[in-house]
Parts: C-alpha cells; structure tokens; sequence
C-alpha cells in the first residue's frame, strides 16, 4: 500500500507528477481547510503513472483556489466502508480531524477546551473523516523530489500589476514522515493596490454588467434569435461567414432571425452609446457565435440559458495562446476572462481537444469536434479552380514560376503591439537572388495584427511581393511551398498535402516571452530553419520536399468531412446528437 512520487514539473501552468503505486491507491490535491479534492489526469503503464493537473483552469473554470493543497492518496472506496477498521489501521486521521475540527468548526474560545472538543469529535469525527477520504501517508518521495523545493515554485503574472503564485514545500508529519503541500494564493503589486477597484475602467465594467443585467431581466428573449458579433474587425470572419451560409441554403432564415455585428474595439475607444447598443442586442439574443477574442463576455453574466459559441480560426500551432500562456506578460485575467464564459468552443478534430482545453481553460466536454465551417469547400474542385483562375489572372506571375507563400505569425505580447522584426529576420536582396536563380517568387502575407507591411525595395519588386491583402486561404490554392513559423496557419494548408518550411530564427527568445505550447523541433510537420543561411540553402534547393511529416501531425489536420456547419448547426441549434462531436463518456 502507498504511492512514491519520482518526479515533479512545470509545463506552462500545468503541474506534472509521476510516481509509482502498489495497489489501486490515486494521488490527488487536497484542501485541509475546506476538504475539497482536485483530481489528477492520469495515465497508467502498470505501476507507474503519470499526473497532470493545470492549476489555471480548477473547478468552476477558476484557477486552484488560494490556500494550501496537500499531495495525498485517496483513500480506496472498500476502506471507507469499514469505518472502525480504517481508524484503526490509519490511526493519523483522527489528530488530523480534531486539528481541522479546532481549526475551522469551533467557536475561538472552545478551540482549548478539551472536554468541548472531545465530545465534539465523538459526535462528528465519523462524518468528517468520510467526508475527506485522502491521506498524506503513504506516499513517499524520492530525494530528488524533496531537495532545493524551491524549484517548484511558479509565479504566473497577469494584466500587468496581478499574479497568482503557487509554490511546493515539504513538510513533516507527527511521525515525522515528510510530505509535499502546494501553495497558491494571488498578489497584487503593493505600491498602489486599491487602484484596480477604484479605477474607471473597472467601475465602468461593473456599471456595464449591471445594466446588462436589467436588460437582460427586461429582454423577451423567443429562443431564435441568433448573433454574430465580433470586436475585432469589421467584417465577419470566414468561419462566421460559413455558418451563416449554410443556415440561409437550408432556409433556417426562416426559423431563425440571424444578426451580424462587427466593430473593432481595438482601434479606438468605442463610445458609451455603442457599449448600450452591443448590451442591449446581446441582452435579446438565444444564440451567440464569435470568433477569436471577445472582451466583453469577459465582464458581463450571460443568463445561464444563452449559448456563447467560440468558432475560434485555428487548427493548431505551436505557439501559445490564452490560458496556455498563463503567468507569461499579455496572458489573460484568469478570473475575469471572455473565455471561460463559452458555452461550447469548436475544434478541428477529437485530437485536438486537450490544447483548447487548456487554451480556453474550459472542460473538454465543452469543445465540439465539428471541423471548421470554413473549410467545408475547402476540397471543392470547381472553388479550387477558380480561385486559381482568379489569383493567376490578377497576378500573371503566378504561372510563370514556384510561388513561395511566406505567412508568420506576429510578435509582441497583444494585437496593439503585434510586429514583425523585417529588417532582423530577413535580407531582401539574397531571397530576390535566390529568386531570380531558381525562377520563384517570394510573396508575403502577414498576419492581419501587424500593422507595418514589409517595405520592398523597388529593384526586388519583381519577385518579391506583398499581398498581405489577399486571403491566405485562397493563397493556399496557389502556392508551391508555405512558409510559417509557430502560426497554425500550416493546419489548413497540410491539407492540400503540400510541403511546409518553418523559419524559427527566434525559438529560444519566442519560447521564453511569448510562449510555445508545442515544440516545434519535435512536431513540426516540415523542415525547419533556425538561421536564415540554412533557410535559403533550403529553398534554393527544395529539400523541402523530401521531409514527410510525421503521422502524429497529419492526424491533426486531417479535416476533409465538408460538414462542419452543418455539425454546428445540428449540435448547437437543433440540439441534435452527431457521432463523433461530442465529447463520449468514459465511463468514470
């Protein structure tokens, strides 16, 4: 009986253990102080397990709350059921109780009066230790785990002036066996800390919430009424636009009355009268579809009958987004984020559900494996043909040599300071060289963030190219090889079984202040440059196409159903069970 714990560490915020057990014992977190119990994600070849629990996203879709966690088996279901013989045979538990009992469940001054305590615990010792079935012995620690604690500990900042902090000790039991606590608590930095309640922005969000609450109350809402409503730019996104597409072609229009509202928050201050006019369509609305970040979900209580859809763009990248880069400068409010308040988040495929789970910070019960709506005539051979028809027709270069389609993400910590380091990462005059000697043309597409397009030079014109302005996805059509970074932007095009090169000239720095959720030297399905040197010796000659990417990868993109609006639609409005969409019970 027992469990040895061999190795402890940090994933981002997600907390890793692996340990060895005899018999059918399970390690878990639990509080002292309010008895409640966080279960690890395990998997299990024979004695050894491994246990992962991400202390950003606990019950409720909070972060663990503040206070101490002990590292503790739970107790097998077959002892519980035998109280006499569980006491007896782990006598502990009973100091343990009378500690909480004096601690939390007696008045201050009862808390040394024995006799009051004793009649205490003969009347609730039975129930109290039912009621908390963990134990801290027997579990023992390796010295590795036990020496220089201190490299456990993790600070996770947030909104510039917030943190939330957890950190591993060891500590000693009467019997002077040593066991493991976890602390998290929150801090706010101390020069001013009464500035976030007494600021304007804040007040203002809760003077929002609180109208949309009257409204909401006052709202006739008939159950069909749907938005798609969007703060980030002022058109619909292709996924939104999908959905929208396949309600009209089914004549769902009918049935449903469909609004689209699209403004960009970002760009400027939006006034008071357009934060009244977005509460009160939203206050009337049954169904909520958005795509990408949303802020305002991130202050306001929808009624626990509305349905916030996330149809989120990406397949999945390497770098980390939302919560996955919880504790790195630009992560989001843990307790006051749009994310946690999505009803259901869509996903590519089954396989992707455990990074959405963690980048929204949500349960993977909530996320749809629908596919995306915009790729459902993605494989359309006539769409195909004339999309191409279009691009070479507009640009007659594109049929006269290899189209190199150059697509990174951004850098910086938010959308008002996205950029790309042009000038550091790139030298104009070799990629035209490289060009010219292998008859290709080099065409940029950066991400919609970044505000500053690359400046080409006059003389280099004529291979290279920006067209930042056309849609990436019809590129895709068009292109001989993609060229990317950590952007999920490889998703879609892995479809088209086309090769990918990845330029990382910056892995170790974008590793450490952006974040990667997935490491690129092991996952990337392409060749991948960590100089520029190596990446034109690449290009110049397409060693690209002799790398196949690994199974493990294409089982990631592999998305060719053509039915992804119709599994929104079916799952979400129509309340309809689509094998394979949601999330199948384990049976736990």
């Amino acid at each position: 009986m027992g469990i040895t714990i061999h190795e402890i560490r940090w994933e981002r915020a997600l907390l890793h253990v692996e340990y060895t057990v005899e018999d059918a014992e399970t390690l878990c977190l639990c509080s002292p102080d309010t008895s409640q119990e966080i279960k690890f994600e395990e998997e299990r070849e024979g004695s050894l397990v491994h246990a992962v629990v991400n202390v950003a996203t606990g019950p409720g879709r909070q972060p663990l709350a503040a206070g101490k966690w002990l590292f503790a088996l739970r107790i097998p279901d077959a002892e519980l059921a035998d109280y006499e013989t569980l006491v007896q045979n782990r006598p502990w538990l009973l100091s343990r109780t009378e500690g909480y009992v004096r601690k939390n469940l007696v008045p201050p001054t009862k808390r040394r009066d024995t006799k009051f305590i004793a009649a205490y615990m003969e009347r609730e010792a039975k129930n109290i230790i039912l009621s908390q079935p963990y134990d801290a012995h027997g579990i023992s620690l390796d010295d590795a785990v036990i020496e220089d604690a201190s490299r456990y500990d993790r600070i996770f900042p947030y909104t510039g002036i917030y943190a939330y902090a957890a950190y591993i000790t060891p500590r000693t039991l009467p019997d002077d066996s040593v066991y493991l606590v976890l602390t998290t608590t929150y801090y706010q930095r101390n020069d001013h800390p009464e500035v976030r309640k007494g600021s304007i922005r804040f007040n203002e969000k809760q003077a929002f919430n609180a109208y949309f609450k009257a409204a909401s109350a006052k709202a006739r809402r008939n159950g069909h009424r749907i938005l798609f409503y969007k703060q980030n730019g002022d058109a619909p996104t292709e996924n939104m636009q999908a959905v929208v597409d396949r309600l009209r072609e089914r004549g769902l229009d009918k049935d449903y009355e469909i609004k689209i509202h699209c403004h960009n928050v970002f760009k400027s201050r939006q006034s008071f009268s357009e934060w009244i006019e977005d509460l009160n369509l939203i206050a009337k609305t049954d169904y909520i579809f958005i795509d990408d970040y949303t802020p305002i979900f991130g202050f306001i209580d929808l009624d626990k009958d509305v349905v916030l859809t996330q149809l989120w763009h990406a397949g999945v990248g390497f770098k980390s987004v939302g919560f996955a880069r919880f504790g790195i400068p630009g992560s989001p409010d843990p307790l006051n984020s749009c994310h946690r308040a999505y009803t259901y988040a869509l996903v590519g495929n089954a396989l992707l559900r455990d990074t959405y789970s963690e980048v929204f910070g949500i349960e993977k019960e909530a996320l749809l494996a629908t596919g995306m709506p915009r790729l459902d005539g993605f494989f359309n051979e006539e769409r195909a043909a004339a999309i191409q028809e279009k691009l070479r027709s507009a640009y007659p270069w594109m049929r006269e040599g290899r189209v190199i389609i150059f697509a990174p993400t951004f850098r910086g910590a938010t959308q008002d300071l996205a950029y790309y380091p042009y000038a550091k990462f790139l030298d104009m005059e070799r990629i035209h060289e490289m060009c010219v000697r292998t008859n290709s043309y080099f065409a940029f597409e950066m991400h919609g963030f970044i505000k500053e397009l690359p400046e080409i030079p006059e003389q280099f014109q004529d291979r290279l190219i920006d067209l930042s302005h056309e849609d990436l996805n019809e590129l895709y059509h068009v292109a001989d090889v993609l060229v990317t970074d950590y952007s999920s932007c490889f998703y879609d095009y892995l479809l088209l079984e086309k090769p990918v090169v990845f330029y990382v000239p910056d892995k170790v720095e974008y590793g450490a202040v952006r974040g990667v959720q997935r490491s690129v030297d092991e996952l990337a399905p392409g060749t991948v440059c960590d100089t520029f040197d190596e990446f034109m010796n690449v290009l110049e000659t397409s060693s690209y196409e002799d790398v196949e990417p690994d199974p493990s990868c294409l089982d990631r993109a592999l998305e060719k159903s053509g039915r992804a609006c119709d599994r929104v639609i079916d799952t979400i409005l129509l309340g309809q069970d689509i094998p394979g969409v949601r999330l199948e019970p384990t049976g736990n």
